[in-house]
């Protein structure tokens, strides 16, 4: 079995270059330094210690990710003809190295041990320099790294590998998008070596304006401090959820439970659709917004009763994306949306009962949609074994038929089950007709919604308000709206 020695080279100065770091780059292993980029290297030249310098595969490579998987390579292979070797990187071993970290994967699979020596972090002067104390929460990223699904602005932010105003220029559209322009950040350049030790504080849109930013230079974003400022992420929902369901919360709040909150699940979700069909932007954005609150409600709900959390729900989401993606989380192909959906429809079926596990053949229809769609999708599935009216004139007959049972029903307070059965017939006709019957229900509403309108408008035209006039003037006014409705 190999052995990799991983050392540190220290922050910067010889005074924090660790003794045990030298003494295993003179022990007569053969030793590679990532670069020869770092303050303390021009020592080791004058103290006679032999290296060789890996700066060749930043030139040859077409991006850092080809950089640190060639050097990977290429150290395992060195281990495979030497058998033991020491690699030294600038700072700590084992922190901000993406080098190292391929090589601690990958080595045990070739039949080598890594072996972490020492190091000091250039984060400990950094941090030490800014006044921040990393207990109140650090996030380390490396620049390649940085976008939103990965920054959490409740923390303090340190982000390294900024070799150039490119990246920098990188990391700054990503930043402004969550911190905003005007954000304060600190730009901190050789900590610990003295007179190059530079610390500035500049407002964001100036990042990828500063001379001098280079392999030495790494970024500290401070946290956003206002809850106003915070009010984009998730956690901040979350927290003003919980604390709306608090004991000094609101009232209102407090109360709901799940069924009570059904109602405005369905409401937000027509809304968002409605923002939809209308193409308004501003609208939609708005009404995902309402759609979201009653996610994260009944996710508090359900942490409040003991049931469930809101982490149980993202899971469960999570789990079920990546279950039913096998195209891109996993090894399956899907050349086309036909072939995805084909996938998905196969997966989904190993999730849930099949049609032969149901007792009942209407088991195949599901509950959870609107009932008028669910009338349609019933009388579909019966009629696929013929139980269907075999003409249209029995479907008017029946239609007949339960608007005098709603009638008779009416007379005695027993409405609502005829109510329905008249519902479920006019539905009946909708498929026989190949019609949508939500479709129809929602033209009939905005026909409603037109001519009502217009009505009101005539009434405002002669400053008249409708408890001033009979029944007979709205149903002229009625009918000139229609007349208006059908030209």
């Amino acid at each position: 079995m190999g052995v990799i020695h991983i050392v540190g080279l220290g922050g910067g100065s010889v005074n924090s270059l660790p003794y045990g770091t030298l003494g295993l780059l003179g022990a007569g292993h053969p030793a590679y330094i990532r670069t020869v980029h770092h303050p303390v290297v021009s020592f080791l030249d004058r103290e006679g210690i032999t290296y060789t310098a890996l700066d060749s595969f930043y030139e040859t490579a077409s991006s850092f990710a080809g950089v640190y998987e060639a050097m990977a390579g290429y150290l395992l292979g060195e281990t495979d003809r030497h058998g033991e070797i020491v690699f030294a990187v600038p700072g700590h071993p084992a922190m901000a190295e993406r080098t190292v970290r391929i090589l601690a994967e990958r080595a045990p699979s070739a039949g080598h041990q890594v072996v972490f020596g020492p190091g000091q972090s250039f984060l400990d002067d950094m941090l030490l320099r800014i006044g921040v104390d990393p207990v109140e929460g650090l996030l380390l990223l490396d620049a390649d790294d940085v976008d939103g699904v990965l920054l959490r602005p409740v923390l303090h932010t340190v982000i390294v590998q900024m070799y150039n105003t490119a990246k920098a220029m990188d990391v700054k559209a990503a930043l402004a998008e969550i911190y905003g322009d005007l954000h304060e950040v600190v730009v901190a350049r050789g900590v610990g070596l003295g007179d190059e030790e530079s610390i500035r504080r500049i407002p964001l849109y100036e990042l990828d304006r500063l001379d001098g930013i280079d392999h030495l230079t790494s970024l500290y974003v401070p946290p956003l401090r206002e809850r106003s400022q915070r009010l984009g992420e998730w956690s901040e929902l979350l927290q003003i959820v919980s604390t709306l369901r608090s004991p000094d919360g609101c009232p209102w709040d407090i109360e709901q439970t799940h069924q009570s909150l059904r109602p405005y699940v369905i409401e937000e979700a027509y809304e968002v659709a409605e923002a939809i069909d209308n193409s308004d932007v501003d609208a939609l954005v708005d009404e995902l917004g309402d759609l979201l609150l009653q996610v994260a409600l009944h996710s508090q709900i359900g942490q409040d009763e003991g049931y469930f959390t809101v982490r149980d729900v993202t899971r469960a989401l999570s789990e079920k994306l990546i279950r039913r993606h096998p195209h891109v989380f996993g090894d399956a192909e899907a050349l086309d949306t036909e072939a995805v959906k084909a996938n998905w429809q196969r997966i989904k079926s190993t999730e849930k009962p099949t049609a032969a596990d149901r007792p009942f053949l209407l088991d195949r229809v599901k509950r959870a949609q609107p009932p008028l769609l669910e009338s349609r999708e019933l009388q579909a599935e019966a009629a696929l074994v013929g139980f269907d009216w075999p003409d249209r004139k029995d479907v008017f007959a029946k239609i007949a038929e339960e608007i005098v049972e709603l009638e008779q029903a009416v007379a005695v307070e027993d409405q609502l089950e005829e109510l329905g059965d008249l519902f479920f017939s006019v539905v009946n006709l909708a498929r026989r007709l190949n019609l949508d019957p939500e479709r129809a229900c929602r033209m009939a509403n905005d026909k409603f919604r037109r001519r009502f309108n217009h009505v009101e408008r005539q009434l405002e035209q002669r400053s008249l308000a409708f408890s001033e006039v009979s029944l007979d003037i709205l149903e002229e006014f009625w009918q000139n709206a229609k007349g208006k409705d059908e030209q």
